[in-house]
């Protein structure tokens, strides 16, 4: 058991990634920081941080790569430059401005308890649950997704395979050390703690952005994907989420485990439609995925509505 802390708004920021206009929850204790993803490509302006800019001026950043990155250009703008603005920041975390953690809703059959995207303004973070779980956990991460088959199975059925085999050289040259961790999570491993959420402390974020962009910069480097579409170009977030769970698997020991909160449009909030993705996560496996090459998600969903007619 760690000593008991206290978050609030100078020792915590959890970031919110966003690329589009959004509702966002409330923020009493100003835990949240929103931040716009791509915002050095973007047409729009959120009104938010950027994570291309500290205090309105240009910074260490990739915001530019925000297509093939994902979300992990909030991940290095905090990286490098959120302790300028709060210099006594102790926990960092991220979640997406429709995915956020879960302390009081639970689904024992899926990563994922889903609402209607309306409802993301009654959302509160649970701050005494959260202090809780900190003094005890070296972590918060997303209740893992279970696939039907291993994880490098996943990723070479879903993306590119020799990508991930490029990745897998590339540790090995690197970091050989965790090599067993590398084969404990995607090579036998069939379980994934997604979307690159967390809530950490700083010195192990600060120890896993290090390994992790020195990783994805190689791959960058090895890897040609101007030919890739739209969702295979996203090729680091997926990347990382792999990634993220090597690291912590290797380098802490408590974690805890919640379920996240999806917000999603009021059709897919219908019963039908939410054991229909049930479905598509539980037993189809990641068909649906092989399919977001062309298609979306909700497309999948569709599918098996139809199968169950």
């Amino acid at each position: 058991m760690k000593d008991k802390i206290t978050l609030n708004k100078d020792n915590c920021k959890i970031l919110i990634c966003c690329h589009k206009p959004c509702e966002l929850p409330p923020n009493p204790d100003e835990l949240f920081l929103p931040i716009q993803v791509g915002a050095a490509i973007s047409d729009v302006d959120l009104g938010m941080q950027r994570d291309d800019q500290v205090n309105g001026e240009p910074c260490d950043n990739i915001s530019a790569k925000n297509k093939s990155y994902c979300e992990l250009t909030a991940l290095y703008w905090a990286w490098k430059n959120i302790k300028k603005l709060y210099p006594n920041l102790e926990y960092i975390g991220l979640n997406h401005y429709r995915r956020y953690f879960s302390f009081d809703k639970k689904n024992c059959f899926d990563d994922a308890v889903i609402l209607p995207e309306n409802e993301v303004k009654k959302y509160e973070l649970n701050k005494s649950k959260l202090e809780k779980i900190l003094s005890k956990y070296d972590a918060l991460m997303a209740k893992p997704r279970v696939y039907p088959y291993s994880l490098e199975v996943d990723y070479s059925v879903c993306h590119v395979s020799e990508d991930l085999r490029t990745l897998k050289k590339i540790i090995h040259e690197k970091y050989p050390e965790y090599d067993k961790d590398v084969y404990s999570v995607m090579t036998c491993g069939c379980r994934l703690s997604p979307y690159n959420m967390t809530v950490i402390g700083w010195n192990d974020f600060d120890a896993y952005c290090t390994w992790l962009f020195n990783i994805l910069f190689e791959a960058e480097r090895k890897i040609d994907i101007s030919k890739y579409n739209a969702v295979q170009g996203r090729i680091f977030g997926y990347m990382a989420e792999r990634l993220f769970n090597v690291w912590v698997l290797h380098n802490l020991k408590r974690v805890k485990l919640l379920n996240i909160l999806k917000f999603v449009d009021a059709k897919i909030h219908s019963g039908l439609w939410q054991f229909a993705y049930l479905l598509r996560n539980k037993f189809l496996g990641n068909i649906s995925l092989i399919g977001m090459t062309k298609f979306s998600e909700e497309y999948y969903v569709k599918r098996v509505l139809n199968i169950l007619k």
